[in-house]
Order: C-alpha cells, then structure tokens, then sequence
C-alpha cells in the first residue's frame, strides 16, 4: 500500500488547505496595501488623479424618433421610416 495512511492523507490535505489560504491572505493584503498607497498619493495631489480615459464616439440625432446613436454603424431604431434602417 505505498506507506500512505489515513494520518498521512489527512496532514498533508491540512497543510495543502494551509498553504492555499496563506497564499489568498498574502495576496490580499498587498491589493490593501496598494489601494492605500494609490488612495494616499491621490490625496496628496501625486499620480494619476483623473480616472483614465474611454474612446470617444460621435452621436447623431435620429430625425425619426430624436434619440441619439453611434455615428458609426448605426442601427435601425425600430421606427418606420428610419434614416439608418438596414
């Protein structure tokens, strides 16, 4: 039977499950600590204190219904008579 016992199983599936959460506590406790030193360097005016930017996409009115859609690939908005009806 290879010399493995239900002892054996049983302490090596606790030190396993041991070092698992070791590992999620570790790394827990570093994502705190970075979102506080990004939260302390905002207050203190240093870094990067706008949110990052999106893509900007052109709107057009449709003269249909009067909501706004992309510009480019613009879809049918379900009205007869449509402008962008495909």
């Amino acid at each position: 039977m290879l010399g493995l016992s239900l002892g054996k199983l049983l302490f090596l599936a606790i030190v396993i499950t041991l070092v698992w959460y070791g590992f999620k506590y570790v790394s827990r406790v570093a994502a705190v600590q970075q979102r506080a030193k990004a939260d302390m360097m905002r207050r203190r005016g240093q870094g990067n204190v706008e949110p990052p930017r999106r893509p900007v996409e052109d709107l057009v009115k449709c003269q249909r219904c009067g909501s706004f859609v992309s510009a480019e690939g613009a879809g049918n908005c379900g009205k007869p008579g449509c402008p962008w009806g495909h």
